[in-house]
């Protein structure tokens, strides 16, 4: 039975897990991967819904645009690259290492709505942002025939 005290925290988590579900079944993760990859770490993103396109913004701190790679295949748009950890001093003591290094790939699957022909992608202060246009609905046409 379910309690009728109020659980702020619990209910936004309830929320936000919803919301994760609707993407992810909008934006399946591609299934397939080279098995011989390892990856090291992945970036978080963001996607949206905009006038006229979508918007897939990854959190990529400390790298460059000469890191990353972008692209799509068979209506799969993948982000790829590798963040280099930096040199470690041997003179320093380290008592926390948080931050994650090495390769990272994400695939999305877009849906048929979205044009894969006109993607633009931007790297600004560690964020990609990665816009796909929405396809131009068809105005349904009739076209009157003639009955002789």
């Amino acid at each position: 039975m379910r309690s009728l005290a109020r659980r702020p925290i619990q209910d936004l988590f309830s929320i936000h897990n919803d919301i994760n579900r609707f993407f992810d079944q909008w934006y399946r993760p591609a299934r397939y991967r080279a098995e011989s990859e390892t990856l090291d770490w992945m970036p978080v993103v963001d996607i949206l819904e905009a006038d006229g396109h979508v918007e897939i913004r990854a959190e990529m701190p400390g790298l460059s645009e000469q890191d990353v790679q972008v692209s799509v295949t068979d209506d799969v748009l993948t982000l790829k690259g590798e963040k280099t950890q930096e040199s470690e001093d041997k003179d320093q003591k380290y008592h926390r290492v948080e931050r994650s290094y090495g390769r990272f790939q994400r695939s999305f699957t877009l849906p048929a709505n979205l044009d894969p022909e006109d993607i633009k992608a931007k790297f600004t202060h560690g964020v990609l942002t990665v816009s796909i246009p929405k396809v131009k609905e068809v105005e349904p046409k009739e076209v009157q025939i003639s009955v002789e």
